[in-house]
């Protein structure tokens, strides 16, 4: 290569002397950066977000999570229908959270293993727990769908969404009915003291105390106990003419064979809480189980009509309990949300936190308004009853 002489122009005598190839190189690159520096670069391909569910697939929670997947399930369908994320269909994966102790392993693998951009969970308030703070510190989306624990959304937590109500909104239902439906009346307060129905307790005493309506009797019991018996006897022998009862599935059932033994039952039962709001407590109970009154989050009202009608025909039976609907409104949310915002995971919380729908707007009549905690304010629950195996509002 021959250097020009030194002077203003010696760097042209270089570019004179170099390979066209590089030149022409040189000169695309230089385009690119400036079209970058304008704006004007050309859009990388869009991207294709993995969701991971972290649900109780098996354990005590199996037939919750189960129901919360169907319902994550029927809602990928739906997106599906109309074009899907970014004209993909969505890409659901999940891992069986069990317990409380291997769930923040099930969060940590579906992230690193699965490579999960945004997480929907949980199917029990003792499992969003952990799987929210695993989550958290990997600084991953996590919305919650149907855990009703308050605490769960007063941690401070930058990544993480509830979209269904809380156990304090559940404890305002339940002693405004009690209050108002049954004024004067001696009332018993029963619960397991787990996550969901100790938070649900916890704010229904809060109520009563401020409202200076003290029950006669209050009781609390291990999650895990299934012979209620004693309690029911304290309860008969108190007097007691309505029982706000906090369960789960399996201590509900022990609950009625503990007032069947002795013969008694109050003049009403409110449920929160699991155990109530599933069909199989109704099929498993019968006659007995009618009359009892549920606060719980709505079981596909006539807006959701089309959403039961795909639930059948694609599991070959009824809905079981109201998760899968929250459970479908809080997904298909998400699926929307991720879609408008071009497949961008980085970009969901903020587009989620900045969504204004007006209530009646989801398909189970909820709206969308999330606060500062990251709760959506527009997400309700509603007083049901229990009729001939069928669960309706009142």
């Amino acid at each position: 290569m021959i250097l020009p002489k030194p002077g203003r122009n010696a760097s042209l005598g270089v570019m004179r002397n170099l390979p066209r190839r590089f030149l022409l190189t040189a000169a695309a690159t230089s385009l690119t950066a400036r079209m970058a520096r304008a704006g004007g670069a050309k859009q990388t391909p869009p991207v294709k977000p993995v969701i991971g569910a972290v649900l109780p697939l098996s354990g005590s929670h199996a037939l919750a999570g189960d129901e919360c997947w169907r319902g994550i399930d029927l809602a990928a369908a739906a997106v599906n229908a109309t074009g899907g994320i970014m004209g993909a269909p969505v890409a659901l994966t999940q891992a069986d959270a069990t317990d409380q102790n291997n769930t923040a392993a099930a969060v940590n693998g579906l992230i690193t293993a699965q490579h999960a951009d945004v997480l929907l969970g949980t199917g029990a308030s003792a499992l969003c727990y952990p799987g929210s703070a695993a989550a958290e510190l990997a600084q991953t989306p996590y919305i919650e769908l149907n855990a009703s624990a308050a605490g769960i959304t007063a941690r401070g937590f930058k990544f993480l969404l509830r979209t269904a109500p809380t156990s304090a909104m559940l404890a305002q239902v339940a002693v405004q009915t009690l209050l108002t439906r049954y004024k004067g009346a001696k009332i018993g307060l029963l619960f397991n003291t787990g996550a969901a129905c100790g938070a649900i307790a916890g704010g229904v005493l809060a109520a009563l105390n401020a409202a200076k309506a003290t029950p006669v009797l209050v009781i609390g019991y291990p999650q895990d106990v299934m012979d209620l018996y004693d309690p029911v006897g304290r309860l008969m022998r108190a007097g007691v003419q309505i029982v706000l009862h906090a369960a789960g599935g399996e201590d509900a059932l022990a609950f009625f064979a503990a007032m069947a033994a002795q013969g008694w039952r109050p003049a009403n039962i409110l449920g929160c809480g699991e155990g109530y709001l599933l069909t199989e407590t109704a099929a498993a109970l019968g006659q007995a189980f009618d009359g009892t009154q549920v606060v719980g989050a709505p079981f596909y009202p006539a807006s959701a009509e089309a959403i039961g009608g795909a639930y059948a025909a694609r599991y070959g039976m009824a809905p079981r309990s109201p998760d899968s609907l929250s459970a479908y409104v809080g997904a298909k949310l998400v699926f929307e949300t991720l879609n408008a915002s071009g497949g961008d995971p980085v970009k969901l919380m903020a587009a989620l936190r900045a969504t204004n729908v007006a209530p009646g707007g989801l398909e189970n009549g909820w709206g969308v308004a999330f606060d500062g905690t990251g709760q959506n304010t527009r997400s309700f629950v509603t007083l049901q009853h229990w009729r001939g195996g069928q669960l309706s509002t009142v």
